[in-house]
């Protein structure tokens, strides 16, 4: 500033219009004078109050320290409490060190000097004490200035602690040679990370270790995720506290960030627009995990991957068991009772756990109680086992129907890993009267209980049987061990209490006083040879189940005391009379005596006026006599495989006019008898097997089945899909108009030697084959095609439509499938053709037939003498069209050609030909064969260019032997 005064008044002083330059000049003076002056001033003003300057100092460094020491107190204290600092804090503090470190220094060099500078002359003294001094002011604004930014932290250091995250928490499992859940894991994450894929659902059973699985998954992509969040949901579902957890997820999410959301204990739908989480194919970077009980909640909820968890392998649980009790060495004794007790936990994690920690370090004694509790269902002192069965209860309690909830205890009277049929449950059912509707017909009743079931198999509470070939059940399930002991307790108390000993391997049984009082005994499924001779006093009792037991004789007195008795079921035991005390049964509803093959008189029935269901199948009867026409109520009669059944006394069937289910097989005998099914208005599933046909009248009302097999061919019976089979074999053509009545209704149609038979089509046609899927031809020795001209008959719409299935065997004169493709004819589902043994047989169909097939998948010809092409050119296209030259595309996968002794090719004509989906070609002793066309042909699966196809051919005629077919997967059975 004083330069610049000066130099503005050199300008004026020398300016040529300048004012009196004197006034100039004394005016610069004055200004040199004055700005001189207070340069001095200030200057000899540091150095005369360098002490003060200092002091001022060492107080600011006192104010500074002490702050310093009150923010440490605050930081300490908010590391002791987790909490987590604010941002700059810390570089607060380390700055406030450094400053406090350096203003000490300067103050201890500043003392030391002064004890030194006397000696020193005047103006370095003057010289000294200016340094110290503005270095003493320039340090204390600073401080000053530190102390002002440091104000804030003096009252809040830091922010409240965030809940420490589940992945946070989480204790990872060891899953080595655990191999269930270490696969399972692998799929969920597969899913999750799958780009098609947006919700994954996890389902089991209760305790099987959803929630360990997902918090693995968790813990395992975290990296891969901005966010994680675990809800537990459970059975009441909060959407705002929902809402809440997830909205700050949900803002990422929409931002654009990866978010794995976790579901935890789903028991019903979740609506996720209402939860708050944004979803759907703008959100593809949600991703959401969800597990539940259900299937059926995580199938509602969308789930586009939905994983079942299985419980774990008796060596999996074992290696489980040993960790949580942690043991690897095992006295043998303890080990024996060890591994009884991981085999009571049926596999599942949490009961092992419970149990585990609640033995580990226990002496035997304590292991030998728990077991013995373990193997006591209705035993409720045991903690660790209640807790499990409580759990698994929730699933029971959760449980809307009713019906479910019956069909459910029910199935705990089956023995341990026993199998429960759907038929026999339906009529366990309809005796005990848990549809609520009396008007309820069986099939009725027969489709409630499939839903009940489906409802329990989604809740785990029920598992898939094993198949067989037992044709009397359409499905069969069973109960995990652990899900039986649940319901075994939930039945040992309250009104209406089972005793069940089912599967024991029991050889007697004598009742108990206590056992007045229940509902329900089975005593299935043991060795009992006889019962008790002494009168019994059941006044309760509705079910009785003692099926399979080996059982000679029943007292005559038995069941005196069992008048309220509404289903008993003796079947597959060895009885050859029934006791005079059954009369006395006179409430009983269903009867089930099948596979007594001893049993021959059973007149006695006819005093249980009440029955509704009578199951015979497989007893010694060879008559059904006049007595069964008193059973007036009787809904469901089953005689079948009776092997000595040859009589149905006149007038019986006809007075059993509520029957809806009726199954008769007769080897021999009068088939009379079949002209009283018209009085049957209520049938709906007819299962008829007798020598002849001609007695089914005319005026029987075949639209009410909705099931039957009917056949006059005694051979072994096969289950099969279809509800509506028709098999007639060595009779001529034509038929009577009640079998070609049938034969339009037929699902599954079975000709077997048929004399004077030309085709099916038009010689079976009368309203059309509507319903038709599959057909089978043998032995038909006039058949030459299937279908010939149709003439002008009016159709309702494609004929043959439905047919998947085609079946030719032994049909001498056949020379070809059908000709030419048809207006009214459409094979559009068939999907499997088989012809054996045809020596007539030169072709199948043309390509313009074939081309039609676009369903077709399977193709077996074998044994046919006379065949030259499969699919031939046509007459349309014989002359050489352009037509033929257009590109076809077959959708067969597998083809077997064996013992085609004249066969050239597979398609005689030149155009290309796709097989998109081919992936199995046989060719076996077929001598003529040297390629597979004349044109080109494109099979992706096959691996195989058309260059190299025909070599490929040719090999395998060569080494015949080695391309024997192996249909251990079935890939050609029927």
């Amino acid at each position: 500033m004083f330069i610049e005064s000066t130099y503005h008044s050199f300008e004026l002083l020398f300016h040529p219009n300048g004012r009196n330059r004197m006034e100039v000049v004394s005016s610069l003076v004055g200004k040199v004078v004055d700005s001189l002056f207070g340069v001095a001033k200030k200057e000899i003003s540091l150095m005369w109050n360098c002490s003060k300057n200092v002091k001022n100092l060492k107080h600011e460094v006192e104010k500074l320290s002490s702050m310093k020491g009150r923010v440490h107190q605050q930081i300490e204290l908010a590391k002791s409490k987790g909490e987590v600092l604010l941002e700059g804090v810390e570089e607060w503090m380390k700055k406030a060190d450094a400053k406090v470190s350096d203003a000490t220094e300067f103050i201890v060099e500043e003392a030391e000097t002064k004890k030194t500078c006397f000696n020193l002359r005047l103006c370095v003294n003057l010289s000294t004490l200016h340094h110290y001094s503005k270095s003493a002011t320039k340090k204390t604004s600073l401080l000053r200035q530190h102390e002002g930014e440091g104000k804030v932290f003096e009252t809040c250091v830091s922010l409240p602690a965030p809940a420490p995250r589940f992945i946070d928490l989480y204790q990872r499992k060891n899953l080595e040679n655990i191999d269930t859940q270490k696969s399972t894991l692998k799929m969920i994450i597969q899913a999750i990370k799958d780009d098609k894929i947006q919700i994954v659902g996890i389902n089991g059973l209760g305790g099987v270790g959803k929630t360990t699985l997902a918090s693995e998954v968790a813990v395992k992509m975290k990296n891969e995720f901005a966010d994680i969040v675990f809800i537990a949901v459970s059975q009441t579902i909060d959407t705002k506290i929902i809402q809440e957890k997830v909205g700050v997820a949900a803002s990422k999410i929409i931002n654009g960030q990866k978010v794995l959301i976790i579901l935890d204990d789903v028991w019903e739908e979740l609506k996720l627009e209402e939860a708050g989480i944004p979803y759907g194919s703008e959100y593809m970077n949600c991703k959401i995990l969800l597990t539940s009980r259900s299937r059926d909640v995580c199938e509602a909820m969308n789930a586009q991957a939905n994983i079942s968890v299985n419980p774990l392998q008796e060596k999996e649980a074992w290696v489980f068991f040993e960790r949580v009790v942690g043991k690897s060495e095992w006295d043998d004794t303890l080990k024996k009772v060890a591994v009884k007790i991981v085999k009571e936990c049926g596999g599942l994690p949490l009961f092992i756990q419970a149990i585990g920690k609640a033995l580990k370090n226990k002496e035997i004694r304590s292991w030998e109680a728990a077991l013995g509790r373990l193997q006591d269902p209705t035993d409720e002192d045991s903690p660790f086992k209640l807790k499990g069965i409580m759990q698994l209860k929730l699933s029971y309690d959760y449980l809307e129907s009713e019906v479910a909830k019956s069909c459910f205890l029910l199935c705990s009277m089956f023995p341990e890993d026993g199998t429960i049929g759907l038929r026999r449950l339906t009529h366990y059912g309809l005796a005990l009267g848990i549809f609520n509707n009396l008007d309820s017909n069986i099939q009725d009743a027969k489709d409630r209980v499939q839903v009940a079931v489906d409802s329990l198999k989604s809740s785990f509470l029920l598992l898939p049987g094993k198949e067989d070939e037992e044709v009397e059940e359409q499905e069969k399930f069973k109960m995990h061990d652990l899900v039986r002991d649940m319901a075994m307790l939930i039945t040992s108390k309250g009104n209406d209490k089972f005793w069940v000993q089912s599967g024991k391997g029991l050889i007697e049984w004598q009742p108990k006083k206590y056992l007045e009082s229940y509902k329900k005994i089975s005593l299935m499924g043991n060795k009992i040879c006889k019962l008790s001779n002494h009168k019994l006093h059941f006044p309760h009792l509705d079910t009785f189940l003692i099926q399979d037991n080996g059982l000679l004789v029943i007292p005559d007195e038995f069941f005196q005391g069992m008048e309220k008795l509404k289903v008993l079921d003796m079947s597959d035991n060895q009885i050859s009379s029934l006791p005079r005390s059954l009369k006395q049964l006179t409430e009983l509803v269903t009867l089930d005596l099948s596979g007594n093959k001893s049993l021959v008189e059973i007149s006695i029935l006819g005093e249980l006026t009440c029955l509704e269901i009578l199951k015979l199948r497989r007893t010694g009867i060879t008559d059904i006599p006049k007595e069964v026409a008193q059973l007036t109520n009787l809904r469901l009669l089953d005689v079948f495989f009776c092997d000595d059944l040859s009589y149905v006394t006149p007038g019986v069937i006809s007075k059993l006019i509520w029957l809806e289910e009726l199954y008769i097989r007769m080897k021999k005998g009068n088939c009379s008898f079949l002209a009283e099914l018209r009085e049957l208005k209520s049938l709906k599933n007819l299962q008829l097997t007798v020598p002849e046909l001609d007695y089914i009248p005319e005026d029987f009302n075949y639209e009410t089945l909705t099931e039957f097999h009917i056949k006059d061919v005694y051979y072994w019976y096969q289950k099969h899909h279809c509800k509506r089979i028709l098999h007639i074999s060595k009779t001529s053509f034509p038929f009577t108009k009640p079998i070609m009545k049938l034969i339009q209704l037929s699902e599954m149609l079975k000709l077997w030697e048929i004399k004077d038979l030309d085709n099916i089509l038009p010689d079976l046609y009368l309203e059309g084959f509507e319903e038709l899927k599959y057909i089978e031809l043998i032995g038909c020795d006039n058949v030459s095609s299937l279908v010939n001209e149709l003439g002008q008959r009016k159709t309702k719409g494609k004929i043959f439509s439905q047919v998947e299935e085609i079946k030719l065997e032994f049909l001498n004169r056949l020379e070809l499938l059908w000709d030419r493709p048809y207006q009214y004819i459409s094979f559009c589902n068939l999907m499997s053709i088989r012809i054996t043994h045809c020596p007539s047989l030169l072709e199948l169909f043309p390509v313009s037939v074939a081309q039609r097939l676009v369903n077709l998948r399977k193709l077996f010809i074998s044994k046919c003498e006379s065949l030259v092409v499969v699919v031939s050119v046509g007459d349309e296209q014989a002359s050489g069209s352009k037509s033929e030259l257009i590109d076809t595309v077959f959708s067969l996968t597998h083809i077997w050609l064996d013992k085609l002794p004249k066969l050239e090719s597979f398609y005689s004509g030149k155009s290309a030909i796709n097989y998109p989906s081919l992936k199995f070609i046989g060719v076996c002793d077929c001598p003529s064969m040297k390629r597979w066309s004349y044109g080109d042909n494109h099979m992706p699966k096959l691996d195989i260019d058309h260059q190299g196809f025909n070599d490929y051919i040719a090999v395998q005629n060569e080494t015949s032997d080695e391309w024997k077919l192996d249909d251990s997967k079935g890939e050609f059975s029927e």
